[in-house]
């Protein structure tokens, strides 16, 4: 029995849990900084962020960039990871005055205020990176539309969506580029096409300028948290063939201009904390679907589940990053395979496998012999010799410039344009579309030439 008279004996071996802990890298200094387990004091933490950067910038720098550097282009949203990316490659750049890394460093926003019919942003972008004393280089989405934002540089066609995709010069010359993007968005109901559109718009405007400025790299500032979400969203879109591509540190699958993402190992959470130290503001740019709910889009679903995952299990994004980072491009990938819209690899015939496996038409309609609002769906395959729709309508056999576009997309693009509305007002898509359809149907009209009379060459082609 317990007696209130009974000594009690105290236990001094008992360790309690402090209430406070030291950085887990100087061992000494208080910590106020908790990433995933690991706590940091300020001077540590920056430290060791500074220090994945570095690491990422060194492993992508090439031989010959040791000698007199190489120019650069920085994609700049005006967010805070581009806004970080931008500081950090300025203090890499400048670290050794008389031995710089970079030889010239270029600036480049895209400006999408047409899209939300706001005020421009390039002037609060020029204004944000000023001190730097780069190259600023503003442009405007829909200027996409220009002949030179071609490869050629002066290529003037477009494809119109209309009964048929055709190849046309662009005849109406007081139809504006702002007009003809927004038609092209108005015209396209789901925001996960909407988004995708709008992105590979703005990839394409980006290495264009990139190449014509001469810069050999583009920096984004696609972080840990990015990329992750990028991960999930791209493999539930159907791009699981170019996923490597559109997620790796660094890929030069556009050959003169290679893509660089630095910033690739870094939490949102701690580019927020880096910036807050810095002192370095970004510019809130609001984009289609900002302060929507999260079944918008699937990249707003994705990000909403991630980022509430995260909250649970600190080590989710590192985790599904880590994994994307094991991904490897396909040994059947070619270079001659590139889809006209994205720019990203498609697999070979993939029009179809994608016909053998999915339902194109739902029953109650198959008696119609019809097929969805975009009219890009009957005409004739040349290689299989029916609908790339699947309904079998083979009276549209006068022209084939529909089933070379067709030919000439991704699986995943190929879902995205059957969602544009056709409607009496013309749709059109950019002149580099265009040309990536003219340049594949060369290709390919050279490659059958060449079978015709291989027998009576005396050299291989590339001996030539």
């Amino acid at each position: 029995m317990c007696s209130i008279q009974e000594e009690t004996s105290l236990d001094l071996n008992v360790k309690f849990k402090p209430t406070t802990k030291n950085c887990v890298k100087c061992k000494t200094a208080k910590a106020i900084i908790l990433i995933r387990h690991s706590t940091y004091c300020k001077k540590c933490f920056q430290h060791v962020f500074v220090g994945k950067f570095r690491k990422n910038v060194e492993k992508s720098r090439t031989a010959s960039s040791y000698g007199s550097g190489e120019k650069i282009m920085v994609g700049f949203s005006g967010g805070p990871s581009s806004r970080a990316m931008l500081q950090l490659i300025n203090e890499y750049n400048e670290a050794i005055p008389h031995k710089r890394v970079y030889s010239e460093i270029v600036v480049c926003h895209i400006d999408e205020s047409l899209l939300l019919n706001q005020k421009s942003t390039i002037p609060l972008i020029e204004q944000s990176v000023r001190k730097y004393n780069y190259p600023f280089i503003g442009l405007y989405l829909q200027d996409i539309y220009n002949s030179d934002v071609t490869k050629s540089g002066f290529y003037n066609s477009v494809i119109e969506i209309e009964i048929d995709a055709k190849i046309s010069q662009q005849k109406d010359p007081t139809e504006s580029p702002a007009e003809k993007l927004s038609n092209l968005l108005n015209n396209i109901s789901n925001l996960t096409v909407k988004e995708d559109f709008i992105w590979y718009l703005k990839l394409c405007y980006l290495i264009d300028t990139a190449r014509k400025n001469g810069c050999t790299r583009l920096f984004l500032g696609d972080c840990s948290t990015r990329l992750s979400i990028k991960i999930i969203s791209l493999t539930s879109k159907g791009r699981g063939f170019s996923l490597p591509l559109e997620t790796s540190g660094e890929t030069n699958w556009f050959e003169d201009v290679i893509i660089t993402r630095p910033m690739k190992d870094m939490l949102s959470k701690e580019i927020g904390i880096y910036n807050q130290f810095a002192g370095l503001d970004d510019v809130y740019v609001q984009n289609v679907t900002s302060m929507m709910h999260a079944k918008a889009s699937i990249e707003r679903l994705t990000e909403d589940f991630i980022v509430g995952l995260e909250k649970e299990f600190p080590s989710t994004v590192s985790t599904i990053a880590r994994t994307g980072a094991k991904l490897t491009p396909s040994d059947s990938i070619m270079k001659e395979n590139r889809c006209v819209i994205c720019l990203m690899p498609y697999q070979e015939n993939n029009k179809i496998w994608q016909n053998r496996i999915i339902v194109m038409t739902i029953p109650s309609s198959q008696q119609s012999n019809g097929c969805n609002d975009i009219q890009l769906n009957c005409s004739k395959n040349t290689t299989s010799g029916g609908c790339i729709n699947g309904c079998n309508d083979t009276s549209n056999d006068e022209s084939m410039v529909n089933a070379e576009f067709a030919d000439s997309l991704c699986y995943a693009c190929r879902v995205d344009i059957r969602d544009i509305k056709i409607t009496n007002k013309k749709i059109i898509l950019p002149p580099y579309v265009a040309e990536g359809v003219e340049e594949r149907k060369k290709k390919i009209n050279r490659k059958q030439m060449r079978k015709h009379i291989e027998e009576y060459l005396l050299c291989s082609e590339e001996e030539l």
